[in-house]
């Protein structure tokens, strides 16, 4: 009888967690969702690349939650922004890019946890490795993939050469893109209390 009453009581603590797990993913993406749509140009000679905080929730998720929820968070944030914004080949390369910048962020600081756990200076190392990390991937992406196919759909008029654009715009608001965000993820994260991944 007893047993029996702690195995309900387990069962009952495991369902209570996953339906908690399961509302934090849910708020995270919806507040990840309209953080998208507070997008401002921080270069003005690529006004077209707007700097947004999108990827903040992501990594709130990913220090309360873990990275799978840190991916599922950014799955689901994706998802609504489509729903809402319907489907083109253009909504798909955005989305393409957006997806790239969370996984790299979640996949760089899960992998440096500890030194953002420490609260000390530490806490700037995936800062930097991330905006280095961004600043590459995003400059190759968009050299042989984003920027070819946004001048094919849309005879998107870049006004210089794809490699200069890169140069100028896309590596340089990329790499500031990866610092602003991730200094104000630690001065967020050195005021909460959050467990140990």
């Amino acid at each position: 009888m007893l047993q029996n009453k702690l195995i309900r009581s387990d069962s009952m603590s495991v369902n209570n967690q996953s339906i908690k797990r399961l509302v934090l993913v849910s708020i995270l993406a919806a507040i990840a969702y309209v953080l998208m749509f507070i997008a401002f140009p921080i270069l003005p000679f690529v006004s077209f690349l707007k700097l947004d905080f999108s990827d903040l929730p992501i990594l709130l998720g990913l220090f309360t939650l873990g990275p799978v929820a840190a991916i599922e968070i950014t799955a689901l944030k994706l998802f609504l922004y489509w729903l809402t914004n319907g489907f083109s080949m253009i909504q798909l390369i955005g989305l393409s890019s957006s997806l790239v910048v969370s996984l790299i962020f979640i996949g760089v600081f899960y992998l440096f946890r500890k030194d953002v756990q420490s609260k000390t200076l530490k806490q700037y190392i995936p800062v930097i490795v991330s905006a280095l990390i961004l600043m590459v991937v995003m400059s190759i992406l968009n050299y042989f993939v984003f920027l070819p196919l946004y001048i094919k759909l849309l005879g998107f008029n870049l006004g210089q050469s794809i490699s200069k654009m890169v140069i100028t715009g896309i590596a340089p608001f990329n790499l500031i893109k990866g610092l602003v965000v991730g200094i104000v993820f630690v001065l967020i994260f050195n005021r909460l209390k959050v467990k140990d991944l």
